[in-house]
């Protein structure tokens, strides 16, 4: 019998944290594993705007500003951006790996960019996910309106069960 993959959205806080003793109470390691998300903000990279003609000669060319020179210089693409932001969140993330696996779970780290929830969603659908652990707000009324819920983003939209636990703030 193949272990059962639990999700478990990481965003790195306390209170995100606080599923951790549930999972540790209702799911022993011998029957799933754990896979820890990270949804972060799409990286972009640091690039100089081109240079514009310095005058009536247009051979002559200046940046707008020197940090525009420098860029251009020393561009930092997206994608060096992107795999730094990786292997930060990846590192971030190593002490609640660890302190799983010596409760004796397999788990696995894995990040994503954009929407946190959509992004949740999105992942799910890719891989084989049995259920979402997750810690929520849920929050009504006005502060829904303002703040968002991706948990109750994420519960409206999947069909796999979701094990969410308001914790104390």
């Amino acid at each position: 019998m193949s272990k059962q993959r639990v999700l478990v959205p990481n965003d790195g806080s306390d209170f995100c944290r606080q599923i951790y003793p549930h999972l540790l109470k209702f799911f022993r390691p011998e029957d799933c594993s754990i896979v820890l998300l990270r949804v972060g903000q799409p990286p972009v990279g640091l690039v100089g705007l081109p240079p514009r003609a310095a005058g009536i000669d247009a051979s002559i060319t200046a940046y707008d500003t020197h940090k525009d020179a420098e860029y251009a210089a020393h561009p930092i693409y997206a994608s060096q951006e992107r795999e730094s932001a990786i292997g930060a969140v990846k590192s971030e993330l190593q002490a609640d790996a660890q302190m799983l696996r010596e409760a004796g779970y397999e788990v696995s780290v894995e990040v994503r960019f954009g929407d946190r929830g959509d992004e949740i969603i999105n992942f799910i659908e890719a891989q084989p996910i049995d259920l979402i652990a997750m810690t929520t707000h849920w929050r009504r009324g006005i502060q829904k309106l303002i703040f968002g819920s991706v948990a109750q983003h994420v519960a409206g939209r999947v069909a796999i069960p979701i094990l969410m636990v308001k914790p104390e703030e």
